[in-house]
């Protein structure tokens, strides 16, 4: 699989500057080796505007080293990191992402392994960078009554609409 994934990259560095759309769910993205590479391609700053991670076995440690590589990315606007094992050490390497002079709008969190106290980082992260239209947190690590504050506090500070628990 990562060899794949490295002849996949090295077309990639070829220079292809019209890529938009990135499509590598339920991929082998999580193995170190393949999100270095991925990194690499987003330092370049290709005019990259859509990244689908989602399914790809991240873990926080790989989505520390991918977030360094996107507060230096200027044009991708859409990131989907759903279904993979993302904890709260992650919701604060996005939060430290959004905090930067990112395009980032749409993030999608859903069915990772964080809870309220990552997932209250990131919404008030979106709150104090306000490029965020849509924030989806469904299906992690929350009561009941957890949800129920975090959306009261979304609520509080007229996140309605842009965040989903």
């Amino acid at each position: 699989k990562t060899k794949g994934a490295t002849l996949f990259f090295r077309a990639l560095k070829g220079g292809n500057s019209t890529l938009q759309y990135l499509n590598l769910s339920s991929t082998c993205c999580g193995a170190t080796e393949v999100v270095m590479m991925l990194c690499a391609l987003l330092l370049r700053n290709p005019p990259l505007s859509h990244l689908n991670l989602n399914n790809t076995g991240l873990k926080d440690n790989s989505l520390t080293l991918l977030a360094e590589s996107l507060v230096h990315n200027s044009h991708l606007s859409s990131l989907c990191l759903s279904d993979n094992l993302l904890g709260d050490g992650s919701a604060h390497e996005v939060a430290v992402t959004l905090a930067d002079k990112n395009r980032l709008q749409h993030i999608d969190l859903s069915c990772n392994r964080m809870t309220a106290k990552g997932l209250y980082v990131l919404i008030q992260s979106s709150t104090v960078h306000g490029r965020v239209t849509r924030l989806d947190l469904t299906g992690n690590n929350l009561t009941a009554r957890q949800q129920k504050e975090l959306v009261r506090v979304s609520e509080d500070l007229a996140l309605v609409g842009t965040v989903v628990l």
